[in-house]
C-alpha cells in the first residue's frame, strides 16, 4: 500500500511544497527544511514556553 506522501513511482512529497523531493535542487531542499523546522516549532506558547 502506497502512503500518502508517495506518487505513483514511489518517490515521497514533500510536505511544504507538495512537489516530489527528487526533484528538488540543494537550494529548494535547504528552503523546504527550513520552513518545516519552523513550522514544527510554532507549537509553544505565546511567550516561547513549551
Amino acid at each position: 500500500m502506497m502512503s500518502s506522501t508517495e506518487t505513483k513511482s514511489g518517490d515521497e512529497i514533500c510536505p511544504m511544497c507538495k512537489r516530489p523531493k527528487s526533484r528538488h535542487t540543494p537550494e529548494e531542499i535547504k528552503a523546504c527544511t527550513k520552513k518545516m523546522n519552523e513550522f514544527k516549532g510554532t507549537d509553544t506558547g505565546g511567550a516561547g514556553i513549551s
